[in-house]
């Protein structure tokens, strides 16, 4: 158990404490990055309370885990108190009673925070109650995930979820649990979805991390430090390439689309943990959920130990003008260079949405290209006058991995 550490001594600590608490997680001690294999699973000694210990998978048997990479840590990266941009919220409760497991504890937080409030971090739990998800978010509601063995998605992530939620509250962190429906502009310090895998390829295996399209530099300091954290606390290997376009484009991201998103000054990301549909995967996820949840603490704590409240620029994410197609057409690439493939060939006056930009280019979604991003020059574009009210955003489309 990780003892509450007094007020004012530095998270450092805290994710120190915690590093040493995850060498007994799970029964399995975490390896070291780089110096020796990620420990094999023992689905026969499966904790009990873990998925694994049903009957059903009692007898299942799962291959070595692979080992993970060494990460190089991160630094410089600074974050800070959000500004009032966003719609103030009314302010959490004074002393909320604790919730019961498996329940929705979210309580909208207000912006800007006082001085000496304690950091609040949203876990959501992906495809949780997708049923109720508000009407501008209707065709999602029977997105349901992946499963296996009888084991939904939305049951794994809630067990994850809930594992994390007292590593972080033992901290003096405010934690709320969220379903799939994000409270409106939800404001808080940190936001992580928290996803599983499926696929129809049984060898398909390990975890990966996505920040939104238009990342702020303390989406991508979080991104980074969770990431480190997680590979070798769980000793799962990286799912490097992995990311998908429904990662970066999840709609509790999409705060120009949604009212049900995070704020735009909430640094989130989402976690994709592993595949369900990997023995050896599962034999984690599902036999030794504490290594998971961990992981993903302790990547929680030491960003949060390493942001600079004075640097509320790190919040921002970075904007881009309205962009259209010049009147000679564009050619979009798969790469910001000349000879790089071509995605698609642009008309005159086509609408894009800017989500990055390099030197002379930008790279966009095309309304006439659903979710392909690609690379223009940024001579072949031309900033674009508002549009008309009732005309459709070109950003690209919001998902649910």
């Amino acid at each position: 158990m990780i003892k509450p550490v007094p007020a004012g001594r530095p998270l450092a600590l805290l994710v120190a404490l915690l590093a040493l608490v995850l060498s007994g997680c799970g029964g399995a001690a975490a390896p070291p990055a780089a110096q020796q294999p990620a420990a094999s699973p023992s689905p026969a000694a499966a904790p009990a309370g873990s998925l694994l210990a049903r009957p059903a998978y009692a007898a299942e048997l799962a291959q070595p885990a692979e080992p993970t990479p060494t990460r190089r840590p991160l630094v410089g990266v600074r974050t800070a108190e959000p500004a009032a941009t966003a719609a103030p919220e009314p302010p959490a409760a004074p002393d909320a009673p604790a919730a019961a497991p498996g329940k929705a504890t979210t309580i909208p937080t207000p912006s800007p925070r006082a001085a000496g409030t304690p950091p609040r971090v949203g876990l959501q739990v992906g495809h949780w109650k997708s049923n109720e998800l508000p009407e501008e978010l209707a065709r999602l509601r029977n997105n349901t995930g992946a499963s296996y063995g009888g084991v939904s998605e939305a049951e794994l992530n809630l067990d994850i979820a809930s594992r994390i939620k007292p590593l972080l509250e033992a901290q003096g962190v405010v934690v709320d649990l969220i379903p799939a429906t994000v409270p409106p502009s939800y404001d808080a310090d940190v936001f992580v979805a928290i996803h599983a895998d499926g696929s129809s390829r049984s060898s398909a295996r390990g975890w990966k991390m996505a920040t939104p399209w238009r990342a702020s530099r303390a989406a991508q300091a979080l991104m980074e430090n969770v990431a480190a954290a997680y590979g070798p606390a769980s000793g799962l290997p990286h799912d490097a390439g992995g990311v998908t376009v429904n990662m970066k484009g999840y709609y509790a991201f999409n705060y120009r689309r949604h009212v049900h998103a995070i704020a735009r000054t909430t640094p989130g990301i989402i976690v994709e943990l592993g595949f369900m549909t990997n023995a050896a995967d599962r034999a984690v996820l599902f036999g030794q959920p504490d290594r998971v949840a961990g992981g993903i603490a302790q990547g929680i704590l030491a960003y949060l130990g390493q942001r600079d409240p004075n640097d509320g620029a790190a919040l921002l994410p970075p904007e881009y003008p309205s962009l259209r197609v010049g009147p000679g057409g564009a050619t979009m690439r798969a790469e910001p260079r000349e000879n790089a493939g071509v995605v698609a060939r642009l008309r005159a006056d086509s609408r894009v949405f800017a989500i990055d930009r390099v030197e002379g280019w930008y790279r966009v979604y095309a309304r006439d290209v659903p979710n392909t991003p690609g690379w223009i020059r940024e001579d072949q574009l031309v900033v674009a006058p508002p549009t008309a009210p009732g005309t459709p955003p070109a950003e690209p489309t919001s998902t649910n991995p």
